[in-house]
């Protein structure tokens, strides 16, 4: 069929881009020490969770699409591990969990620059890493369980009906909780840097200014982010949900697409990364192509952060949130 090999061109193209995009971003996170700070640390685990998804969800949908599925014991251990997609769907909550702690690192960051209040350490941030990959493993396990060959198709078949709608409509829970948090903590964030302006009632310096732009800039890559997880899930949730209720009949294109929609969110992120923030543009080029070109960037947010520290310890009583240091973003 004609839409099968359109999905497959479209399938290849997303899982290459995906896993060689949050490759490098991983790749630039762990070669520069001065990125290992508590935003990029999780920017770091949503690339491993996006490119194993990737890696993961490609074998389910080119079965899917283009072959009858063994069955026999041999089939059964293959839909299990390989071909059912169970263990792609642990890396995918586990992106949405990160996705929200990224919200909630942003929301501190802006409204908390001092920690007063929560202070993200590298030991928490570990904690909750783990964490999520924990919960999103716990979260997949009835769908690994009642993972099963029928007519040829390797799919979720639960033993009664309404397990099916229980447990669709549990993912569709955390999917719009999940945004819900994320739109309220970034709705109090973008006021903050964008509407809340007390920079003429406290005058601040050239390097205030400074952090003022990253932090934006870091925020603005954070929101834009979350809006694509927010299309791309949304739209998968609702389809799928519309199918559990039978309102929607999901054929075998529909769920490829819908799916791809997923893959699409995981693989577009690198190029929000490198679109909206200068940092990760300039590494990325001294990591591909120019050698010299991570100094710029890298001396520049240097030179803020040390200019911020000395004003810190000259100024015990700062008057505006944004002059926090840089090596939080």
């Amino acid at each position: 069929m004609a839409e099968t090999g359109i999905v497959m061109t479209i399938l290849f193209i997303l899982v290459s881009v995906d896993i060689v995009g949050n490759s490098l971003v991983c790749a630039i996170i762990w070669k520069n020490r001065n990125l290992r700070t508590p935003i990029h640390i999780l920017l770091f685990n949503l690339a491993v969770a996006d490119g194993l998804f990737a890696l993961l969800i490609a074998p389910k949908l080119i079965v899917s699409l283009n072959s009858k599925h063994p069955e026999g014991t041999g089939g059964s251990v293959l839909c299990l591990l390989i071909t059912g997609g169970a263990f792609a769907w642990v890396a995918a909550l586990c992106a949405i969990y990160t996705l929200v702690a990224i919200a909630v690192e942003r929301y501190y960051a802006v409204t908390d620059p001092y920690g007063k209040k929560w202070n993200l350490t590298k030991r928490k941030l570990k904690v909750m890493i783990i964490a999520f990959w924990i919960l999103a493993a716990i979260a997949c396990i009835p769908n690994t369980m009642y993972m099963r060959v029928n007519n040829g198709h390797c799919y979720e078949k639960f033993p009664k009906e309404w397990v099916t709608k229980a447990y669709t409509l549990w993912n569709t829970t955390q999917v719009f909780v999940a945004l819900l948090l994320m739109v309220t903590l970034y709705s109090r964030v973008v006021r903050t840097l964008w509407f809340k302006s007390n920079i003429v009632a406290h005058p601040v310096t050239s390097q205030q200014k400074g952090v003022m732009r990253v932090r934006k800039r870091v925020t603005l890559m954070a929101v834009v982010v979350s809006i694509i997880f927010g299309i791309c899930w949304g739209t998968i949730q609702i389809l799928y949900t519309l199918h559990a209720f039978e309102v929607f009949r999901l054929d075998k294109v529909v769920i490829a697409i819908s799916n791809i929609l997923v893959l699409f969110n995981s693989t577009i992120n690198p190029f929000v990364y490198a679109l909206l923030s200068e940092n990760f543009r300039q590494k990325l080029k001294g990591m591909v192509r120019f050698p010299r070109a991570t100094v710029g960037a890298t001396t520049e947010l240097h030179n803020i952060e040390v200019h911020i520290a000395r004003d810190k310890s000259n100024t015990p009583d700062v008057s505006i949130n944004t002059t926090t240091s840089v090596s939080q973003e």
